[in-house]
């Protein structure tokens, strides 16, 4: 239960129904001896048309990406609700890294020096994000490419939720953050080098929110997966040993 010395809370984002998706994401935390809470509220079709209509305003999300965002958002709920210094949460077609949790650890100690109100993202985002030579755990994020796996501590959900008491939504989760954090000032970190990947991108699930993966099919998704992951990780590694020292 090394992990969860690390942070206040560990919750799993799913829908009830995802049988195959849940018994994944157990064997996965299991494996790492992970103890995590499931987050099944607003499932797609048990979402209140109320909160809809309070939360979301004209957009073209579907109600799979409006389940999604609610799940995020009670994540940051029960932080503020719970009084939670730090909260690590998961999809539920996460793959964590053989060496998760020392990689983990050393993320949490850089992190702990960070002024409040922040995010790490530990994933690869699509191989948006396939990191860097670096001795240091962290850098500085860019756009936030995906939700698979992210750490956020209790001010940056108290700065949303406040955010969102005043806005409607209209983005799915990953533009959401993006948008609601850049607006209250909350800090993006990545890790130099990912530790999660996410299974809807690399072929392991069929994907609920993008319908384009769904048309290539798992073999296609996969395949083209590994193709960018190691183009980009290799481009990567050719900037870095041209970059000037110091």
């Amino acid at each position: 239960m090394f992990v969860n010395q690390l942070v206040d809370a560990v919750y799993v984002l799913s829908v009830r129904s995802f049988a195959d998706r849940i018994a994944h994401i157990q064997a996965q935390l299991a494996r790492h001896g992970i103890a995590f809470e499931f987050v099944f509220e607003y499932d797609a079709n048990a979402i209140p048309e109320a909160l809809l209509a309070r939360r979301f305003g004209p957009s073209d999300m579907r109600r799979a990406h409006q389940s999604l965002v609610l799940k995020h958002i009670r994540t940051w709920e029960l932080a503020v609700e719970r009084g939670l210094d730090r909260v690590l949460v998961f999809e539920d077609d996460a793959e964590l890294a053989s060496d998760f949790v020392p990689r983990f650890a050393a993320a949490m100690r850089e992190l702990a020096g960070k002024r409040a109100g922040q995010l790490l993202y530990l994933g690869r985002g699509d191989n948006k994000h396939v990191g860097r030579a670096a001795d240091a755990a962290l850098m500085p994020g860019g756009p936030l490419p995906a939700t698979d796996a992210l750490v956020f501590d209790r001010e940056a959900a108290q700065r949303r939720l406040t955010y969102l008491e005043r806005h409607r939504i209209t983005r799915p989760a990953d533009w959401l953050m993006r948008e609601v954090d850049a607006a209250v000032g909350i800090d993006h970190y990545w890790l130099t080098r990912p530790i999660v990947e996410q299974g809807s991108m690399n072929g392991r699930f069929e994907s609920v929110l993008d319908d384009k993966r769904r048309r290539w099919g798992a073999t296609y998704t996969r395949a083209r997966y590994r193709w960018y992951g190691w183009w980009r990780g290799l481009r990567a590694r050719v900037r870095e040993a041209l970059r000037p020292p110091g």
